[in-house]
């Protein structure tokens, strides 16, 4: 088994786990490591350039488009100098397209009318780019799958980890899929921009997408949601794939049915965490109820086992993919907990007051503390334990 963690390839799972509990009325129930199957197809394009034209070029073009002459000799004449200089300039044009024919009859490329119209000398170059379409039903991966964030693996990559688990491809790569996509309008949404021209596909090779695929209670059904590092950090695009997609939806579902309780007992008893402490909050999820004592205000260093740091408290942890939330009973330390997530949050970076009010009103909704905590409730603890005044912006 390789030690590589999901973190390492992505992100640790609990930010997805975090992000989708905070969704109202969804309660996390399991989530799976897993990697999309891709088509990465090698292109070769040519891109049109702008730039300056020199002013004899520009002259030369102006004298052929609206001056309408045709012959080299002419166009000497008409500007002032000599065949020779005119002959330089008539190669250069045609050699970069903007011009056509021989020097008794010469005419502008419809890229050369463009130029001397924008006064902008337009050129071609050689560009190569790499496309990822999806192994389910063919189709292309948004602009947001190819930012930062996202983690992409080749297929070495993919089969040398474990840590995600791949799934089969479900349909091979179709010949025409990128000049359907060059036909789209809103084919720069997919990371094609209009200026591409000339698509080649050079080679297709297999890639791997990871993502975590959550699923989640919303009160009537299990759902699954996506999470692939787009920067929404949900990824909607993905979602619609797999949820049409039977094999992955009975992929999770076969291990969803699983006895959870027997999951978490090795987990627990590693921890010296009494089997008591697992309680169901309803008939899908579970929470450890653990004593005040279990959570330490420590944020580094080693603590006893089975305490967990406060900030944890009210968060999710997953062992063998079932998922938990940390509790505590004890309304003031949950208090506590939201007091102590809200400053590190204010002071790691300067924060505006609504981005705190609505990071206070996610954390409270997330502990229920007896009481709503406010931005004067954090001033003042700020000032207990020795921050001082905080410094928000308006």
């Amino acid at each position: 088994m390789s030690s590589t963690s999901t973190d390492t390839i992505l992100y640790a799972p609990a930010r997805a786990l975090e992000h989708a509990a905070d969704l109202r009325g969804i309660r996390p129930v399991r989530i799976h490591a897993l990697a999309l199957p891709l088509h990465a197809a090698e292109l070769s394009a040519t891109i049109e350039e702008r730039g300056p034209f020199d002013l004899l070029d520009r002259y030369v073009g102006l004298a052929i488009a609206e001056g309408g002459f045709t012959r080299l000799q002419d166009i000497a004449a008409f500007l002032g100098v000599s065949e020779h200089m005119v002959d330089r300039v008539l190669r250069f044009l045609g050699g970069i397209g903007h011009l056509q024919g021989s020097a008794d009859a010469l005419s502008l490329t419809e890229r050369g009318l463009r130029s001397v119209r924008d006064d902008r000398r337009y050129t071609e170059k050689q560009e190569r780019l790499r496309l990822y379409f999806d192994g389910v039903r063919g189709g292309p991966l948004r602009t947001a799958h190819y930012a930062h964030g996202v983690r992409i693996l080749d297929q070495d990559a993919a089969y040398a980890q474990r840590a995600f688990h791949l799934l089969p491809e479900a349909c091979a790569f179709r010949p025409g899929a990128v000049a359907e996509l060059a036909r789209r309008p809103d084919r720069g949404e997919y990371d094609l921009p209009d200026e591409l021209l000339n698509l080649e596909v050079l080679e297709v090779s297999r890639a791997f997408l990871p993502y975590y695929a959550v699923r989640a209670h919303d009160g009537q059904r299990l759902r699954t949601l996506v999470y692939s590092g787009v920067a929404e950090l949900r990824d909607h695009h993905l979602e619609e794939i797999l949820n049409s997609w039977p094999k992955a939806t009975h992929a999770m579902e076969s291990t969803d049915s699983e006895q959870p309780r027997d999951h978490f007992a090795e987990w627990m008893r590693e921890r010296n965490i009494p089997p008591q402490a697992l309680t169901w909050v309803d008939h899908y999820s579970f929470r450890l109820v653990l004593p005040p004592s279990r959570y330490s205000e420590r944020t580094v260093g080693a603590r006893e086992k089975g305490t967990f740091s406060l900030m944890m408290l009210g968060s999710y942890v997953a062992p063998r993919s079932h998922v938990l939330q940390l509790w505590c009973d004890d309304a003031p330390t949950r208090t506590k907990t939201v007091l102590t997530r809200a400053l590190a949050y204010v002071t790691a970076t300067r924060r505006t007051i609504s981005e705190l009010t609505m990071v206070l009103e996610r954390v409270c909704r997330q502990l229920e503390p007896d009481t709503d905590i406010t931005v004067d409730d954090l001033h003042a603890h700020a000032r207990r334990v020795g921050y001082g005044a905080l410094d928000l912006k308006e």
